[in-house]
């Protein structure tokens, strides 16, 4: 008894095959594969996607345990110059970012290395129209030759309120930066905006 599919090479359509009718069109399989390559492309920007918010979430919880946390016990009662606090943060940090030191309502109060993210930072307790802000700086890990890879682009900001407490959370020069306040996230973004940008 003969078999129901035709394989006579001189039978097939010239468009039904190709290189030299040793492949042939199966539109079935075609449709197959090109589902399960969209369904793995999907997965795999889910997995990417739900990894950055995961990071995001476990770092501003750790900055708001840092600032519920008291100041040590050694922090000066008098505030720091700013000119000077700039330089102490810039050398604990490694990282150039400048205070405001023409704006009184900006007042730094305590500079501490902390351990944030498994890495040493810099950290600065500072007060700004009367409330209370903490800004984490840490570097991160670089290889020589190898580009550092950043959670999202360098220009972006992510900002949100955990527990009662605000925070805004960029990246800059290789490191990543944290504030964290008591304030409303509408003030604590706009003043992030206008004295660390």
């Amino acid at each position: 008894m003969g078999s129901a599919t035709n394989r006579n090479p001189s039978r097939r359509l010239d468009d039904a095959s190709s290189l030299g009718g040793r492949l042939e069109f199966r539109p079935r399989l075609t449709v197959v594969l090109v589902f399960l390559t969209l369904m793995v492309a999907v997965v795999g920007w889910r997995i990417a996607r739900d990894t950055g918010a995961r990071r995001v979430d476990v770092l501003a919880r750790e900055a708001i345990g840092l600032f519920d946390a008291a100041p040590s016990a050694g922090a000066a009662t008098a505030p720091l110059d700013a000119a000077e606090a700039e330089k102490q943060f810039r050398a604990l940090s490694g990282v150039p970012i400048g205070f405001p030191r023409d704006d009184a309502d900006f007042v730094p109060v305590e500079i501490r290395r902390e351990t944030f993210a498994n890495r040493p930072a810099a950290s600065l307790r500072f007060r700004y129209a009367g409330e209370g802000y903490l800004l984490l700086v840490s570097s991160r890990d670089r290889l020589p030759g190898v580009p550092s890879v950043a959670a999202f682009p360098e220009r972006s900001f992510v900002s949100g309120e955990r527990n009662g407490r605000s925070f805004v959370l960029w990246e800059r020069e290789g490191a990543s930066c944290i504030v964290v306040s008591d304030v409303d996230v509408t003030l604590a973004f706009d003043l992030v905006r206008r004295l660390f940008t």
